[in-house]
C-alpha cells in the first residue's frame, strides 16, 4: 500500500478522527503506546507565529484512499548547545496504526526516517521511561540517553500517603499506607527523612514576587547565565512568554532577587488534582521551569518550594537535568524518585554534546522543554 507523509492540513481532520477512533476500540495501553493524534491541523499549545521559531509542526501519514494511518509531531526549538545555537527538534508523539494492524508495522520506522530527513537535530524528552516500545526503538537506532531525576517533597504526609497511587498498589500496602497515616507514624517518618537530607531556606537577602509575564530583566537573567550549562533551551523573554503565556492563568512566575538584583527565576504550577493515576486527589505544585548561576539554583528552589507550601500544595514535584540543581532540590529537602523522563539525542546531534557523560551533567533540561508540563 503506498503511503504518504505529508503536513497535517485541514482536510487530514476528518480521516484523523476516524484514525483515533480505530486506534480506541483496541483498548491500547497509553502507558505503552500514544493512543490519539490531534484532532485539529493547528497547535493549540505552539502554533507557528511571525518571527518566533519556537513553534509545532504536524505531519500524517496518508494512503492512496486519504486515510490516515499514523502522524507524528516537529516541536521546533533553539538550543545553546555547548556555546552554539542549534536548531533542535522534538520528535514527538509518533503514532502508527502498525499497533493494531500488521499492514502498516513499519510505518514507524518510516515516520521516524522522514522526521530525520525533514531536521537534522532531533531529540526527545519523556516518552514514558525506557520501557516504552518508541523508545526502545529510538535507542536501538542509535541514539544516546540520560535519565532527568524525579525530585519531590511531601508537604501534607496524611494526605499523601491516602492519595499516592504507586504505593498504594495492593490491598496490604493500601492497609499499611492508612494505618501509617491514622497512628501518626507516617508524619513523624517522612518529615525526619526529609528534615534528615536537608533543611535549607534562604536568607533575608533574597525576596521573590510573583509577576504576570517575562520582561526585559528575563533576557538579562538569560546573559548572564546560559554560559553555565553545556546544553539549554533559549530562556530570553520571547520564548518563555509563548512557553508560559500571560493569558495562561495556571502558571505562577516568580522573579527572584537578592539585596534587590534579580538573579534568577521560576515557573510554578499548583493544581489541584481529581482522581488522578498517580496523585490521587493531592494539591500538587511542580517547579516547572527555572534559571539561574548553579550557585544560585539554592535559593530559586527554596523560594519556589515557600510559595508552593504556604499556597496550599499537599506534595512538590520536579525534574532537573542539571546536577547544581540536584544538590539544591535535597538541601531543600527534596528526595529523589523514579523518573520516566528520559533526554534522547539523535545520532547527528550527539556530536555536538561529546563527551556525552560528562557534559549531561550540565544539561538543564526540565519539563518545560519537553512536551510541556502535561498532566501537572
Amino acid at each position: 500500500m503506498t503511503l504518504r507523509i505529508v503536513p497535517y492540513t485541514v482536510e487530514h481532520e476528518e480521516a484523523v478522527r476516524a484514525f483515533n477512533a480505530r486506534l480506541a476500540e483496541k483498548n491500547l495501553d497509553p502507558n505503552l503506546y500514544s493512543t490519539t493524534f490531534p484532532s485539529s491541523h493547528v497547535p493549540t499549545w505552539l502554533p507557528k507565529r511571525p518571527g518566533c521559531d519556537l513553534y509545532q509542526e504536524f505531519f500524517v501519514a496518508v494512503d492512496e484512499g486519504s486515510v490516515v494511518r499514523g502522524g507524528y509531531i516537529l516541536k521546533h526549538q533553539s538550543f545553546l548547545v555547548n556555546g552554539d545555537v542549534l536548531p533542535l527538534a522534538a520528535f514527538q508523539l509518533p503514532i502508527s496504526e502498525g499497533v493494531i494492524d500488521r499492514r502498516f508495522v513499519s510505518l514507524g520506522v518510516r515516520l521516524y526516517a522522514d522526521a530525520a530527513r525533514r531536521h537534522p537535530y532531533l531529540f526527545g524528552l519523556g516518552g514514558g521511561g525506557y520501557h516504552v516500545p518508541v523508545v526502545k526503538f529510538l535507542l536501538a537506532a542509535g541514539w544516546k540517553t540520560t535519565l532527568i531525576p524525579f525530585w519531590f517533597r511531601v508537604v501534607h504526609p496524611n494526605v499523601f500517603l491516602r492519595n499516592i497511587a504507586t504505593l498504594r498498589t495492593s490491598p496490604a500496602r493500601r492497609g499499611l499506607m492508612d494505618v501509617l497515616g491514622c497512628t501518626g507514624l507516617g508524619w513523624v517518618g517522612i518529615k525526619a527523612i526529609q528534615g534528615a537530607i536537608g533543611k535549607y531556606h534562604h536568607s533575608p537577602r533574597v525576596t521573590y514576587e510573583t509577576v504576570p509575564e517575562f520582561a526585559d530583566w528575563a533576557d538579562d537573567v538569560w546573559n548572564d547565565c546560559k554560559g553555565y550549562y553545556s546544553l539549554i533551551a533559549l530562556r530570553d523573554r520571547q520564548d518563555l512568554n509563548v512557553l508560559y503565556p500571560a493569558t495562561d492563568r495556571r502558571f505562577v512566575r516568580l522573579k527572584v532577587m537578592r539585596d534587590g538584583k534579580i538573579f534568577g527565576w521560576a515557573v510554578l504550577l499548583n493544581t489541584q488534582m481529581s482522581g488522578h493515576k498517580h496523585f490521587g486527589d493531592m494539591r500538587v505544585g511542580t517547579l516547572v521551569g527555572s534559571l539561574a548561576k548553579p550557585e544560585d539554583a539554592l535559593d530559586v528552589v527554596a523560594c519556589a518550594r515557600d510559595v508552593l507550601e504556604t499556597n496550599g500544595a499537599d506534595l512538590i514535584v520536579s525534574n532537573q537535568g542539571s546536577r547544581a540543581w540536584w544538590r539544591a532540590l535535597k538541601r531543600c529537602g527534596f528526595l529523589q524518585g523514579p523518573s520516566n523522563l528520559p533526554f534522547l539525542a539523535s545520532p547527528k546531534l550527539v556530536p555536538h554534546l561529546e563527551p556525552f557523560a560528562t557534559n549531561a551533567e550540565t544539561f538543564h533540561l526540565t519539563r518545560g522543554d519537553g512536551d510541556g508540563p502535561i498532566h501537572l
